[in-house]
């Protein structure tokens, strides 16, 4: 199956917005232990960190149960 790129790119977060699905009750502190110790979803496009929303819901998931 191939991915389109427009599908992929409409999927990504920048950190602003991963924290406001967050509710912002986490800081980008938080986010980057997430990233480093529990393997959280992201992609690195030019230096920058981007997040896949769909793997990003699906992740915090498998942590809840």
């Amino acid at each position: 199956m191939k991915i389109e790129s427009n599908d992929f790119l409409s999927d990504l977060l920048t950190m602003k917005e991963l924290l406001l699905l967050l509710r912002n009750q986490y800081s980008k502190h938080t986010v980057y232990r997430w990233i480093q110790r529990d393997h959280m979803p992201h992609v690195k496009i030019k230096g920058k960190l981007w997040f896949p929303k769909s793997k990003v819901c699906q992740w915090i998931q498998r942590s809840c149960q």
